[in-house]
């Protein structure tokens, strides 16, 4: 995808991004001033928050709109103005989270948290699957997906193939989901973005693949790791449920959301799935209220690179402008940032070059986890040092200032196992990080990667 071109321009005339998709220095600014923390910690002090896949930053106005309702009394009556009007904040959510997610039918349902809202939809569809039929799931998923798959094919006799993930992209293609098909394929799952190489898959190339096989199939996305980095667009994917969650999306407090498309909303026979809570109820308006105002910053972003009249559209261009930008950042951090300064064959030859110039991909001793480009990247790359310990790697940059991820529990160490990888550090970007803090977090690094190898590593 090329980087994104502005169509609307700042009041003073600058575009509001350069030609790789960075955003410019006074939008920049604008976009960290409606996220909390985003250069400091109450407790630690200044840091840069490197770490948006493992626990993104707050929007501003999201928590504060909670706040708000949360403030409120409780209404007694349900013909009370204070019951209408919370209902009125929860109906409202609802519409915009329809609008955010590209939803023209089906339903929304939401759950306690993304886990559980995941566990239903899977559980819905594959207790609506006829017995003995096959269910493919991949070498991305949860060990709870796992599980479940589990229990249900014992009960029901039904047969499980997994998809391997490709260990040199990082991702699930299409052709391994061509492999592992077949007529009798009722269920199949798709982790959207993968949680530790942050690449991508292409939801619909592999929707059309499953259904050139398998037309019947449901098809289950889980959205947690992509919705806040790009366009979603669920009604065009031909799939049958998308699940995300609303600290994903900067939101407060959690809740889980799925949207169900209209063949397995029929599948239920209109019994609502055990777990699942429908839409036009007001027990979750703090949380609907908060997507609301998700929504309202896109539109408010997506206004600095579209002039479409309809919201839609506005939200499309704001989410790919946020893809634009954080693929930049990626980039910066696989390859380096081009100082201008020249750099003589001779330095090239006998020495590393600064790890600020050659990036992560270029230093001998690190080793990028899958593809060694951004184009699929969601902001997120995980990486190893020879010699080093990767709880090494997230100290030192705890040190430094600097908030990264070890990859060290046993449901990432089986994540980590097709790359073969026991742990790792990730690196998790969002469109609130700036050049400049990719260039700090790399002349951190620089040091320690300088340390002598105390092992194969």
């Amino acid at each position: 995808m090329p980087p994104v071109r502005a169509s609307a321009c700042h009041h003073d005339g600058t575009p509001p991004c350069d030609e790789t998709g960075l955003f410019s220095e006074a939008l920049q600014a604008q976009v960290r001033s409606h996220f909390y923390y985003v250069d400091h910690c109450p407790a630690d002090g200044r840091r840069i928050h490197l770490n948006a896949a493992g626990e993104p930053l707050a929007l501003k106005a999201a928590v504060q709109v909670g706040a708000e309702l949360a403030s409120l009394p409780a209404p007694l009556e349900a013909d009370a103005p204070g019951y209408s009007a919370q209902a009125a904040v929860a109906t409202h959510g609802w519409e915009d989270l329809e609008t955010l997610l590209g939803a023209s039918h089906g339903r929304l349902w939401r759950a306690p948290s993304v886990d559980e809202c995941w566990a239903r939809v899977l559980g819905l569809a594959l207790e609506a699957i006829p017995p003995q039929s096959q269910v493919v799931s991949t070498a991305l998923a949860s060990s709870d997906e796992t599980t479940t798959i589990a229990l249900h094919a014992r009960q029901r006799a039904l047969r499980t193939t997994t998809v391997p993930v490709n260990p040199l992209t990082g991702r699930l293609e299409a052709l391994e989901y061509a492999h592992c098909v077949t007529p009798e394929t009722r269920v199949a799952t798709l982790v959207h973005t993968c949680p530790v190489t942050g690449m991508r898959q292409d939801v619909a190339a592999i929707a059309r693949t499953i259904r050139e096989v398998a037309p019947s199939c449901f098809i289950l996305v889980l959205g947690a790791h992509h919705a806040a980095h790009g366009p979603l667009d669920v009604a065009q994917w031909e799939i049958d449920a998308y699940v995300v969650g609303s600290e994903a999306l900067f939101c407060r407090p959690r809740q889980g959301f799925a949207w169900l498309s209209r063949r397995l909303c029929l599948a239920m026979r209109d019994a609502p799935p055990s777990g699942l809570m429908p839409p036009r109820r007001d027990e979750a308006s703090a949380a609907l209220a908060s997507v609301t105002e998700w929504v309202a910053y896109l539109d408010w972003l997506g206004g600095h690179f579209s002039t479409a009249i309809p919201r839609r559209p506005r939200l499309v261009a704001a989410s790919e402008a946020i893809r634009a930008h954080e693929r930049a950042l990626m980039q910066r951090l696989l390859h380096g940032v081009d100082d201008d300064m020249p750099t003589t064959g001779a330095t090239i030859t006998t020495t590393t070059p600064p790890l600020s110039r050659c990036g992560l991909q270029g230093h001998p001793r690190v080793r990028v986890i899958g593809a060694p480009h951004a184009r699929w990247r969601d902001g997120t790359l995980a990486f190893a040092v020879r010699g080093i310990e990767a709880w090494e790697v997230v100290q030192w940059l705890a040190a430094t200032g600097i908030s990264a991820q070890l990859l060290h529990s046993p449901e990432a160490e089986r994540l980590l196992a097709p790359f073969g990888y026991e742990a790792a550090t990730r690196l998790s970007v969002s469109h609130y990080n700036s050049e400049e803090e990719i260039v700090a977090c790399l002349q951190a690094l620089e040091p320690l990667l300088e340390r002598p190898s105390k092992g194969k590593g």
